[in-house]
């Protein structure tokens, strides 16, 4: 111990204080995270090595999210005059080598050190609503203003009006990032100007994510809460909002507490309440976390659960901009919306309009998962292709196997052949091709996906999570899926595809709100560019990619049968003979039921 304080007092004398920081956005507590921070904290005290957690302002060390959760626990370490070092997947077990060897002795832990390349590709992405994500402390307004925060908040309402300020989100060209696409300064425009009967008028955050696969509002929320609320403030100025309102999941618990820490600390540095920044504009904001439930991030219904009601969508018109919340005209865009905000009304419209495409200006962040080299949270320019981010972002497909398919927009999303991964990631590209972008997910797939069987997940989920107000939903979902799981477990026809499609037109324009709207575009699409997979589950009772369980077929090699009885007894439906004095047993696939249970009692590797 000795000689590693010594070492130690060496190091600190020639580079200074080494800073360290931890992921601990959700995925990263989720991974371990909080047990990595205090390892950190006793062995640095410890060793009385040169570093410390975060740097002596606000000595915290505590980073958000920056898209690469797959890798957490993600562990940063800052020499002076050298280049940052990311560990990840770090452990408790491999803090006393990460100080040891790099803090103390100089030399990289290659063991948990991150590839250079693989970092490579965050200079590769459009970082706005993320830019913070990972860099900074989302508990501290210090770290925040450090990095220019709340200065176009100063710029908007000391040296602006607030229809100029609608007027740049305008000319950005800036859409809602929520998956619908609307012109976000049209929205503000409305909001603006629509009357209300008693002058109140509402600015919400729709922070609320029940897709399984999306979780961009939640990272933006707990990796740089102040950037998402400063966005907020704005915009309530520019729509000139009485009060404001952060809708999100319950579930989302670091989320909240950050978001909660955020605005107290806006309130004692005066960028939040009365009279703010000293000007005659005054807001407050709340925060109101809702059930886990994925209906409630329809609009409508979200503002129905805020009034404390049953969230239930309603049929538009009238618009939430006219009649939303109470009865007021309310703004409402998602998080990731308004934590665009800040830059572009610090850097121009004319900085922002250069991404993206003609009608698409910009960028998005998305939830990218599936058989790649590189995945997770990454914001991308709207003019990229597809297959440009499939092949040069996110480093192919693994195994350097051939792309099969491209699930957009996760359960209410659509399925997209290689062919069609030419299209750039804007609205109505994807519209054209007859998916959407939905919370902004997608996922690629080798051959060792199935389309039905990623059809009946998404069927599935929202069969389970539609509200049932509405009977093509609550109906029409649940026949689609029996119909999916005859064709999964080879009672299919092939008249039933036919009727599946006029079932999903049908619940598409019939259905009350976007769920049951959006929830059959997995099937449509799967039929449209994928009919072949399904034909040969219905006419040749195969599943290429085994993930149709139903379709499984089980015999029995007799030359590697030595008749032991085994597998007899776990069969529940009797479906095999002999296996007894020496005669080879026999799998009656009438009455077998598929539950795997006879291969799993052979010891012998005679039934495939």
């Amino acid at each position: 111990m000795e000689a590693v304080e010594e070492q130690a007092q060496a190091t600190e004398e020639k580079q200074g204080t080494v800073k360290i920081t931890v992921c601990l956005s959700l995925s990263g507590v989720a991974e371990g995270g909080e047990e990595v921070y205090k390892e950190f904290e006793q062995q640095i005290a410890a060793m009385s090595a040169n570093a410390e957690l975060g740097d002596k302002q606000c000595n915290m060390g505590q980073v958000g999210c920056r898209g690469y959760c797959s890798r957490d626990v993600l562990v940063d370490v800052y020499i002076p005059g050298q280049d940052r070092v990311t560990y990840e997947k770090v452990k408790p077990a491999m803090v006393s080598k990460i100080l040891k060897d790099h803090v103390v002795g100089g030399k990289v832990f290659k063991k948990a050190a991150a590839k250079d390349d693989y970092y490579e590709q965050l200079k590769k992405q459009s970082r706005v609503a993320m830019e913070f994500g990972g860099a900074i402390d989302p508990e501290n307004i210090d770290e925040y203003i450090a990095v220019g925060g709340y200065e176009s908040l100063k710029k908007a309402l000391t040296g602006m009006q607030p229809k100029e300020i609608r007027d740049e989100v305008i000319k950005s060209g800036l859409r809602g990032k929520g998956g619908g696409g609307f012109v976000t300064g049209h929205k503000w425009e409305k909001a603006a100007t629509a009357p209300s009967h008693d002058g109140a008028r509402y600015i919400l955050v729709n922070g609320d994510e029940g897709n399984p696969a999306s979780y961009m509002d939640r990272s933006v929320m707990e990796g740089c809460p102040h950037q998402m609320l400063e966005g907020l403030i704005i915009g309530a100025f520019a729509i000139g909002a009485t009060e404001g309102i952060i809708y999100t999941r319950s579930d989302y618990t670091i989320a909240v507490k950050r978001l909660n820490m955020a605005m107290e600390q806006a309130r004692e540095r005066g960028f939040l309440g009365k009279n703010i920044l000293g000007t005659d504009f005054s807001i407050d904001i709340s925060v109101h976390e809702g059930a886990e439930a994925f209906i409630g991030g329809e609009s409508t219904a979200l503002m129905a659960s805020i009034e404390g009601k049953r969230p239930f969508p309603k049929a538009q018109p009238p618009h939430s901009t006219e009649h939303g919340l109470w009865g007021r005209p309310t703004l409402l865009n998602n998080a990731e919306t308004w934590a665009t905000v800040p830059a572009i009304i610090k850097k121009g419209a004319d900085w922002y309009n250069k991404m993206g495409t003609p009608n698409a200006k910009g960028c998005k962040t998305w939830a990218i998962a599936g058989n790649l080299k590189y995945n997770g949270l990454m914001e991308l320019d709207m003019g990229l292709t597809f297959r440009q981010v499939i092949d040069d972002i996110c480093g192919g497909i693994v195994k350097k196997k051939e792309l099969k398919l491209v699930h957009i927009g996760g359960v209410t999303g659509g399925f997209l052949p290689p062919e069609k991964a030419d299209i750039t990631m804007d609205y109505e590209s994807m519209l054209d091709a007859g998916v959407l972008m939905g919370q902004a997910s997608f996922s690629a797939y080798d051959n060792s996906a199935c389309v039905i069987d990623l059809a009946k997940f998404s069927i599935g989920f929202n069969e389970g999570e539609t509200c049932g107000k509405c009977t093509p939903c609550r109906i029409g979902l649940t026949l689609i899926k029996n119909k999916l799981d005859d064709i999964s477990e080879g009672r299919g026809k092939m008249e039933d595809l036919d009727k599946l499609q006029a079932l999903c037109e049908e619940i598409n324009v019939t259905s009350l709100c976007g769920l049951g709207e959006t929830a059959v575009k997995c099937v449509l699409t799967g039929i449209k560019y994928f009919r072949k997979e399904f034909e040969r589950h219905i006419v040749d009772q195969i599943c290429d990619a085994a993930k149709c369980t139903g379709l499984y077929r089980y015999y029995v090699k007799e030359e590697e049968c030595v008749a032991c009885g085994a597998c007899i007894k776990p069969c529940p439906t009797g479906a095999i003979t002999g296996g007894t004095r020496k005669v080879a047993a026999h799998i009656d696939m009438d009455l077998c039921i598929n539950c795997n249970a006879c291969y799993e009692a052979c010891g012998f590797l005679a039934i495939l």
